[in-house]
């Protein structure tokens, strides 16, 4: 089968590669479609370490890796497998805290390939009646990540809320957390298009950084924030407009200032990873039932072969998602 594999930074081939051995709880997924995720993504192509780890990103880097973004349908299933069917429609989601596999080693492949092999519990089936897209659904991964911040965020009864970063994973945390009922909801961004956007997504208002709106915005603007650009500066920002808790769904770029405000008002800063794992199936419905919109962010459709001009879609920022066809 075809995969893409990244051979040092800035260069890529596209190899030929066995299909997945699988394991008895685990099974095949015949890839439909598979979406970048921006950040990861363009580190691994600039070689650099998305979490900070020395000695990494190592090169060649794994076959379909970093690709996690996925849906398909399951062609092969092992003989444990229980949660799911032959010719289910499904999306990668993640994996729930302390699952147990009977596979020991580490994966085989990432998703940047025409058949990916998981466990059964690392996907969730969409019903026969959804008539979402492949690449609709592969948006599955994110919104499930997305959603622990949604979680962590918790009831929204008369907050004041702001999301900066009209990214993907902003414009769906902006519609997740809108279901929530905060009092008002504010998008943050410095890119015009990204804001008119997010309006039409459901924020009230939305608010360039480098406006004179922004500079007249009170120290207690907003009772919650949420940062999902991972600018230092958009962090300081939401931190001198927030008297009330800042949640960080980015990975930061790098490290940012705790503004003398933000210590006087009490403003905690807290992170989106919960213990009981990342919510895939309040995800899922948000998806299935609208409220979540995906299709806007889903600008680009790209083949896998012509993965760096992809790159340099998002890059730019001309794209929100790029969608890759892995030729299936």
């Amino acid at each position: 089968m075809k995969g893409l594999q990244i051979t040092r930074p800035g260069q890529f081939d596209i190899v030929e590669v066995p299909k997945p051995t699988i394991f008895p709880d685990e099974v095949v997924v015949e890839v439909k479609a598979i979406n970048s995720c921006t950040h990861w993504d363009l580190t691994v192509w600039d070689g650099i370490d998305l979490f900070g780890r020395t000695g990494h990103p190592e090169y060649p880097y794994y076959v379909g890796g970093p690709g996690h973004e996925w849906s398909g349908t399951v062609v092969e299933k092992g003989d444990k497998v229980t949660t799911v069917n032959l010719g289910d429609r499904v999306a990668y989601w993640g994996s729930p805290p302390n699952l147990r596999r009977l596979r020991t080693s580490g994966r085989e492949y990432g998703g940047y390939v025409q058949y990916v092999g998981v466990h059964e519990r690392s996907v969730l089936p969409f019903p026969e009646s959804c008539t979402l897209s492949w690449k609709e659904m592969a948006m599955l991964e994110m919104l499930s990540c997305v959603t622990q911040g949604v979680v962590r965020a918790g009831d929204l009864t008369g907050q004041r809320v702001a999301v900066s970063g009209m990214g993907a994973a902003g414009l769906m945390m902006l519609q997740a957390l809108r279901t929530l009922g905060p009092d008002t909801l504010t998008a943050i961004d410095v890119q015009p298009d990204r804001c008119d956007l997010a309006v039409q997504l459901g924020a009230d208002r939305a608010v360039n950084p480098r406006s004179k709106e922004w500079a007249d915005l009170r120290e207690d603007e907003f009772t919650l924030s949420v940062d999902c650009s991972g600018v230092p500066a958009a962090i300081e920002g939401d931190l001198e407009h927030t008297a009330g808790r800042l949640i960080i769904f980015s990975v930061p770029e790098a490290d940012f200032r705790v503004p003398q405000g933000a210590r006087r008002r009490g403003t905690t800063i807290e992170y989106t990873r919960t213990p009981a794992g990342r919510p895939g199936k309040y995800a899922r419905h948000l998806l299935t039932s609208g409220q979540v919109n995906v299709k806007p962010l889903l600008t680009h459709e790209v083949k896998i072969e012509d993965f760096s001009h992809g790159l340099d879609l998002l890059r730019s920022r001309q794209a929100i998602k790029v969608t890759f066809d892995m030729g299936n």
